[in-house]
């Protein structure tokens, strides 16, 4: 074979690979349109699906609510003012007692003797003044002596008074309408000056006492309504009788006292209760505590639905807990709410929504 003729057949099939090639790759390579064709052609993701419903604001009243107890309006130990034994206990632990009844008394002891000893002493000093008053007038007196007689007498009479008031407060007495709650003394006991001889109780009106936030006092006023429902199932409606003007240095909160009616008397001392105190009253939409969300900074708040569509984040005020619900402040008068499906959408996402039946005011 000739040199010449193996060079031509090597460029024949050269030539014939080179164009096979690029038939081949012309196959393989779409062409743009048809590329645009096929992503065209794919179905684009359907919008998540969440159930609303349309609520509107209702007016309702904004309270604060504080755990406290219930407590004696006046408790006072009465004692005794005067020395003296026991002799007699009119009362027993839980009676009731009207102001000024007897509750004890002490022994005389010579009391009537010395009263009866200082009005014989009067008699006589009243007699020596007036005749030195007489005799003076007469001019048989100098005017010193009828001013001696006549402070004498007055000594006299100040000895009987004092003699009196002592007598009286061997007889001890209730200082206001109530119960008695203690009776530490007893029959021939001595008991001196300051000595305890009972307590007596107040019970109507009864109080309520709790503690309230720094942020929440200066919204309380002397006077105002409230309620309180106590551990033992009373429920007491009154007004707030004292506000504290000075907080507790440990917990930062200030004392209130609900002053309610006890006419039965059924209201124990230190029943733990739950006040409720109005404030204001507002706007705002009741719902379940289930539709609250969190948002990445932690604020608490609800998913609404705008009328394009879109998801976007409220951050809300609790400001009322119902056993239906809780109403939220802080929120426009109408709104479409996500109660079904908000914890799998974000905000500026598109959802189809499902209406539940609205709730309105």
């Amino acid at each position: 074979m000739s040199k010449s003729w193996i060079i031509a057949l090597a460029v024949l099939l050269i030539a014939t690979g080179w164009v096979l090639s690029g038939h081949i790759g012309a196959e393989t390579r779409p062409e743009p349109s048809a590329a645009k064709a096929q992503t065209a052609a794919k179905p684009a993701a359907a919008p998540t699906q969440v159930r609303v419903r349309i609520s509107d604001a209702e007016a309702i009243t904004r309270e604060i609510t504080v755990r406290g107890r219930s407590a004696y309006s006046r408790a006072v130990e009465v004692k005794a003012e005067t020395v003296g034994r026991v002799v007699a206990l009119n009362v027993a632990k839980g009676s009731r007692v009207k102001t000024g009844q007897v509750i004890a008394r002490l022994a005389e002891d010579d009391r009537q003797a010395k009263l009866a000893e200082a009005n014989a002493m009067v008699a006589t000093k009243r007699l020596e003044f007036e005749q030195n008053k007489q005799l003076f007038e007469r001019g048989f007196r100098p005017e010193t002596k009828v001013m001696q007689s006549k402070a004498e007498l007055e000594a006299a009479q100040a000895a009987v008074a004092r003699i009196t008031l002592d007598l009286e407060k061997t007889v001890i007495r209730a200082p206001f309408e109530g119960v008695i709650e203690a009776l530490p003394a007893e029959i021939g006991h001595f008991v001196g000056v300051g000595g305890p001889i009972a307590t007596v109780i107040d019970l109507d009106p009864f109080l309520v006492i709790g503690q309230v936030s720094e942020r929440e006092i200066g919204a309380l006023k002397v006077g105002a309504p409230g309620a309180a429902k106590l551990a033992s199932g009373d429920a007491v409606e009154g007004r707030i009788r004292f506000l504290g003007t000075a907080a507790n240095p440990e917990t930062r909160t200030f004392r209130v006292e609900l002053e309610v009616p006890n006419r039965d008397g059924r209201l124990r001392d230190g029943v733990t209760a739950d006040l409720r105190l109005p404030v204001e009253r507002t706007k705002a939409h009741l719902v379940s505590p289930a539709v609250l969300a969190l948002n990445e900074a932690g604020a608490i708040g609800v998913r609404l639905v705008d009328g394009g569509g879109r998801v976007s984040f409220h951050p809300v005020r609790i400001v009322a807990d119902r056993p239906d619900g809780v109403y939220l402040a802080g929120l426009p008068e109408r709104i479409t709410l996500i109660v079904v499906g908000q914890e799998f959408v974000k905000d500026g996402e598109q959802v189809a929504v499902v209406v539940e039946n609205a709730v309105s005011s």
